[in-house]
This record gives C-alpha cells, sequence and structure tokens, in this order.
C-alpha cells in the first residue's frame, strides 16, 4: 500500500512540473479575530497523534507547508502559541488535487492575556513607588512587550478583553523618557523586538513604539553599530529589516545618515545594505 501510494504522489509531482502546476502543498494564513497577522506561529498536520509535517508563519502570518501524502489528517494552527487558542479541522482530505488552501482565525485566551496584563501593571506601580531601586525598572522592562503582536493585544482599543489600552501610552512613553533606559539597554530591546516584529504588518501601539526608538537609534548610531558588530548576522539583519519597514529611514534609497559608519564596521554596514535590499524587494 505504502508503495502504491509513494507512487501515486511521484505521478501527481511529475504531472504537476510537466503541466506549470503549483506544488503538492497546504498554504493560507494565520491570524486573530482582531486582524492581526500571527508570526512565527506552528501550522500542523496530525496523524494517529504524531506530527507528520509542521512549518512556521513568516512575517505577515502566510505559511506553505509541503504535504508529505495523500489521505485524511487532522491539521492545526497556533499549538503552543501562548496568547492564542490552538485551532483544529479533522477529516482534512488531501487528495490528488496539488494544492490547497486553508486560512486559520484565532481567538485569545483571555486568562493567560489578563494574567500578563497584571503583571506588567504591577511591575510598573511598583517602579514608579520605587523609582531609585533600578531593580523594579528592569522588572517593567522584561515585562513590556517583547514583539509587535504583544503591543496590540497589551494595549489595542480592539481587543475586547481586559488589557491595558486606558494606560498605553503613559506606558509607552515612559520607555522613552530621557535617562530611563542606558543606550546598552536600547540596543537590547529594540533588537529584541525587531526579532519578532515587522512593521509592514504594523498596527497603531507597534507604530508609537516605532516612532519613540527611531530617534534614539538617530542619537545613537555608533553605539548600535558597536554592539551589532557583536551579534549574528542573522540578528543584525533582523533589526535592519525592522528599521527599514517602518518607512522612517528610506523607502526607495537608503538613509545616508550611516554612511560615515561603513569603513570602522564593514561587516555591520553591508548587513544593513542587505537588509534594505530585502525590504525594497520585498
Amino acid at each position: 500500500m505504502k508503495k502504491v501510494l509513494a507512487i501515486l504522489i511521484l505521478c501527481i509531482s511529475y504531472n504537476a512540473f510537466a503541466q506549470g502546476y503549483k506544488p503538492f502543498e497546504l498554504i493560507g494564513k494565520v491570524s486573530s479575530e482582531q486582524g492581526f497577522a500571527i508570526p512565527n506561529t506552528y501550522v500542523q498536520i496530525w496523524e494517529n497523534g504524531d506530527v507528520i509535517a509542521q512549518t512556521k508563519t513568516d512575517n505577515f502570518g502566510n505559511y506553505v507547508l509541503p504535504l508529505p501524502k495523500i489521505g485524511e489528517f487532522t491539521i492545526m494552527a497556533g499549538n503552543k502559541n501562548k496568547y492564542f487558542h490552538p485551532i483544529s479541522k479533522k477529516n482534512y482530505n488531501f487528495h490528488v488535487s496539488t494544492q490547497f488552501e486553508e486560512n486559520f482565525v484565532l481567538t485569545i485566551d483571555k486568562q493567560v492575556l489578563q494574567e500578563e496584563c497584571a503583571r506588567l501593571r504591577e511591575s510598573y506601580r511598583h517602579m514608579v513607588h520605587n523609582s531609585k531601586n533600578l531593580s523594579y525598572r528592569r522588572t517593567f522592562l522584561s515585562r513590556f512587550p517583547t514583539n509587535g503582536l504583544e503591543l496590540e493585544l497589551f494595549f489595542s482599543s480592539s481587543v475586547k478583553e481586559v488589557n491595558l489600552k486606558k494606560e498605553a501610552k503613559r506606558y509607552i512613553s515612559t520607555v522613552f523618557q530621557e535617562g530611563f533606559a542606558g543606550r546598552t539597554t536600547y540596543v537590547i530591546l529594540f533588537t529584541k523586538f525587531a526579532k519578532r516584529t515587522d512593521m509592514r504588518v504594523a498596527d497603531k501601539q507597534t507604530l508609537k513604539y516605532y516612532e519613540g526608538a527611531i530617534p534614539v537609534i538617530m542619537k545613537n548610531k555608533e553605539v548600535f553599530f558597536k554592539e551589532l558588530d557583536n551579534m549574528k548576522p542573522k540578528q543584525v539583519k533582523q533589526f535592519f529589516l525592522w528599521m527599514f519597514s517602518g518607512g522612517s529611514l528610506g523607502k526607495k534609497k537608503m538613509d545616508k545618515s550611516f554612511d560615515y559608519l561603513e569603513s570602522k564596521y564593514p561587516v555591520v554596514y553591508e548587513l544593513m545594505v542587505q537588509a534594505f535590499d530585502q525590504y525594497i524587494n520585498g
């Protein structure tokens, strides 16, 4: 039976190639009920309690999952996602068609969202009442959203579940108060945020954070380049891609104000150029 299935899949793949059809795969998008794209979340195919194929969504919530075989399986999206309930569709029939499309809309895990918001609210309150204690400041920063999706879940008015929308403006502005964090701390915060954020699908609160971050970066260009010079190339490129994707540093031509750093930090500068090309070419 297995040999028959293998031969059948081979025939399908050959015919698809010969006739210019799309490959044997499952494609689609994963988003929230509020319309937020959900990046870096699993889409899986299950058979008899085991995962037989899986992938993760890209920065826009899109995914492409090559199919291992035909038959009826369970497909699942959002497994192990902290803020959302996963959704599964049973008895999904992959037959002789070459491409299938399935979009998933996930609902927020209200309990988790409330718990995380309560922790941030508490850490903020402790920091305000103990302004000279740096450990409270570090705790607040460690609980602050680490990507655009979290920012929107915590602060967006479109999220009806209990969140921090009333405190949003105050919390975001606090992060960028003069002298609130050292320059190296900002490098860590922004590179961490950039790792899981693409401004091309950003909503209001994420844009506010970006608008606060860019002036800090522009005032401390060499500090950032020095720190980035010790990071992995993939992380450096992702940081610059985040910078460019917000549109503040050149939409058609790269911002020239970083050019003076090319000779001192050639590797970082080249990664910046590569990130800009990636941004421009989509």
